[in-house]
């Protein structure tokens, strides 16, 4: 186990030497990419290669999986990035934190915020359109400035390559 602090408060963290570690399939598969040098788009070849490889509108979770690991191997988004687009998560702006207040640390919220289990099982039932629902409520509900954002770049660059191998 291992202490940090955050403002002076100590936070406890648990390590994979302190318990049993069962990574998912998507963490599983996560651990083996490499991430290729950041690029904000794929060319036509490769946009190509997916369409026959993948079918945005008909994809197993595996294959969802397969496509994110694709696309940080090809640098179009960090690990980081798919692991929370595919997870459901919205960033924070984390200097508006204060672990004194015991009322959350969102500025901004939904009540809804916490209701999906995940995108990635999301993908399954509600097919690409579930992803752009969501980047139009992360956006919503964040207090980072979306403009600059990796996260929302990263994501926006993924709705577009989804775009684009829909058949």
């Amino acid at each position: 186990m291992t202490i940090r602090t955050i403002n002076g408060y100590p936070v406890y963290a648990v390590t994979r030497e302190d318990v049993e570690y069962h990574p998912n399939y998507f963490q599983q598969q996560a651990e083996t990419w490499v991430e290729g040098s950041k690029r904000d788009q794929l060319s036509k070849e490769e946009i190509e290669s997916l369409k026959k490889r993948y079918h945005s509108g008909n994809m197993s979770k595996e294959d969802t999986v397969s496509l994110f690991g694709e696309l940080v191997e090809a640098g179009i988004m960090s690990t980081s990035t798919a692991r929370a687009i595919y997870c459901g998560m919205v960033p924070l702006d984390t200097s508006k934190i204060n672990p004194t207040n015991t009322q959350g640390v969102l500025t901004r919220c939904d009540p809804a915020s916490g209701a999906f289990g995940g995108l990635g099982t999301m993908f399954q039932v509600g097919g690409p359109g579930s992803y752009g629902a969501w980047y139009e409520y992360a956006k919503r509900t964040t207090d980072v400035d979306v403009e600059t954002s990796p996260y929302f770049q990263e994501y926006r660059q993924f709705l577009n390559i989804l775009e684009q191998i829909a058949v």
